[in-house]
Parts: structure tokens; sequence; C-alpha cells
């Protein structure tokens, strides 16, 4: 399997994504890191098991994040390692909520990957969700401004990928949330924000 460029996955599910690819590309080296936000320390240790060569036949595989939570002075120290890693040796992994929040320099070298997998949402929150995925759908820019106001960001971001999920993933749905996610960016949206979002 090649494996020439880190993986980051984003999204609801992308710690579980993840995990679940490290027994396709090697074996885990130690439990993820950054679970509670990527610090130097982290940074550090990582880059020393990047640079030695694991026991074993096959390649060590590092797991990290949330990417979009790392101190920005944690990933800038993880640059050069994950730019120019070597794949028979050490491969990284790396996950992250909201792909737009991972610094730029971080998403440019990794192959991105969506995960909107599967959670728990409330009902009432899942219902306002469906309402807002169908407004976008349709093109009904009022009605997605309004959904969106009506709940916690996060939590509408969330309800929005798992009704997508019950529309079936595919391009059209990996855009709408591309679009929901950059409206959410933006505290209290005007049409025109919105609009853009979704174009």
């Amino acid at each position: 399997m090649g494996y020439a460029s880190p993986i980051l996955f984003h999204g609801p599910a992308a710690r579980d994504a993840a995990m679940a690819i490290v027994p396709s590309l090697g074996r885990q080296l130690r439990e993820p890191f950054g679970d509670n936000g990527l610090k130097i320390a982290e940074s550090r240790e990582i880059i020393d098991l990047m640079n030695n060569t694991p026991v074993g036949d096959s390649p060590g595989v590092i797991v990290m994040g949330p990417m979009d939570r790392a101190m920005q002075v944690a990933t800038d120290v993880l640059l050069k390692s994950i730019e120019e890693f070597d794949e028979q040796i050490v491969r990284p992994v790396l996950w992250a909520h909201d792909e737009a929040e991972v610094s730029s320099t971080i998403r440019s070298r990794c192959l991105r990957r969506w995960c909107p997998g599967t959670v728990e949402v409330d009902e009432d929150l899942l219902d306002t969700a469906r309402g807002v995925v169908e407004a976008a759908l349709s093109g009904d820019v009022a009605a997605v401004i309004e959904g969106l106001r009506e709940e916690d960001p996060r939590e509408i971001l969330v309800a929005a990928a798992a009704a997508l999920r019950e529309r079936g993933v595919g391009d059209a749905t990996e855009a709408l949330w591309e679009g929901l996610r950059a409206a959410l960016s933006v505290r209290n949206p005007t049409a025109t924000e919105a609009l853009a979002a979704f174009l």
C-alpha cells in the first residue's frame, strides 16, 4: 500500500476512522497523541518515534489529534517530520473535528478524508438539522440562517452530519457539509454569508 502523504481524517467520526485504518497501515506504536490537545512535549515524542526504526517487520503507525485543537507551536514542530517521513519506518495518521481549524501548513501536507460517521443526536436537534439540510438543498437561504441561529453551532454541525448521513454520503453531501461548516464559522451569518457558503 502506497503511503506518500499522511492522512488527515476530519469530521464527527474522524478519531474512529483514524483508529480503524491503523491495522491496514502497520502496527500502532503507542496510544494516540493529543486527545487533550497536542502539546510541544508530545510533538517532540512523535518526532523521536518517527526518526527511530521500530522493532518488527511492519511499519509503525502514529495517531495524533485532534489537530484542530493542537497548540500552533506544537504543529509547527511537526511540519518537517510530517512532510519527510519514511513510509517504510513509520506512518503518521492525523485527525480533526473541523478541518478548517487545522493549520494550513499541516493540511497542505495531508490527504484529507471526510468522516461523518455515526453519532447519537438528540431527536429535536436532528429535526432542526434536517430542516437546515433540506433548506440548503432547496436553496432557501433564509431558512438555513434561521436554522443555524436556533442551536449551538457545534451541536447543529454534528446533527447536520447525521442528517446528511441519512441521505447517503457522496460528493453532494460532502459539499453541503463544507457549506454548513463554513456558514457556522460566522457567529450570526447574514444572508450573503450563508449564501456564499453554499456556492
